[in-house]
């Protein structure tokens, strides 16, 4: 659950920031289409990363070594 609120939290204030760094007016039609294309641009760009990160870690050797 805690998980859930944070992910909430960070996709909010990510949306925030888009809004607030482009100066857009969410109730005019054209500054939504620039808003949406913004959003998935930067969930895209996330969900690559935590790929890249995820795969990364997944890769690691995490057993000790042995010394015979």
């Amino acid at each position: 659950m805690k998980v859930l609120l944070i992910l909430i939290k960070i996709f909010a204030i990510g949306a925030l920031l888009i809004i607030s760094n482009q100066g857009l007016a969410i109730s005019d039609a054209g500054n939504r289409d620039i808003f949406i294309e913004d959003y998935s641009s930067w969930l895209s760009h996330l969900f690559e990363k935590s790929l890249s990160i995820a795969s990364y870690v997944v890769k690691s050797e995490w057993l000790p070594s042995t010394v015979d």
